[in-house]
């Protein structure tokens, strides 16, 4: 990206469909249902796996590559519909300006950890801190 800060905003969408922050969501069926042999009955409640929903290789080729030039990334990584996070697209420019003021200012940014040490919670994914080398 430092090399071709046109792949700023690809690469915040595929960070979100990589490693999106939100693991899972659920609905109630409005209606019985048969998905790929499963029944679901009409106020059934169904999980949603978003992480999974992004990795889905009908989806997207080679879905477990981080790829910041990934064309047509249309992920779920905020939701869909009426249930699309809000704050959505604060979200995306607070990541893109981030990445827009540093890679520029700081050359030598790169981060100190391969696996850094996440959070443990069922719901959501976040860091407990991201070491990074200046």
């Amino acid at each position: 990206m430092r090399a071709n800060p046109g792949l700023v905003p690809s690469a915040v969408e595929e960070l979100a469909r990589f490693d999106g922050p939100i693991l899972r969501t659920s609905r109630i069926a409005q209606a019985d249902a048969d998905i790929d042999g499963h029944q679901i009955a009409r106020d059934d409640m169904v999980v949603l796996l978003l992480g999974a929903a992004n990795r889905d290789p009908a989806r997207f080729p080679d879905p477990d590559r981080l790829d910041v030039a990934r064309p047509e990334n249309r992920h779920i990584a905020f939701g869909s519909g009426i249930h699309f996070c809000l704050g959505a697209p604060l979200a995306r420019i607070e990541v893109q300006a981030t990445l827009d003021v540093l890679l520029p200012r700081v050359p030598g940014l790169a981060l100190a950890t391969k696996n850094p040490e996440r959070r443990a919670s069922q719901l959501g994914r976040a860091l407990k801190a991201l070491p990074v080398t200046l």
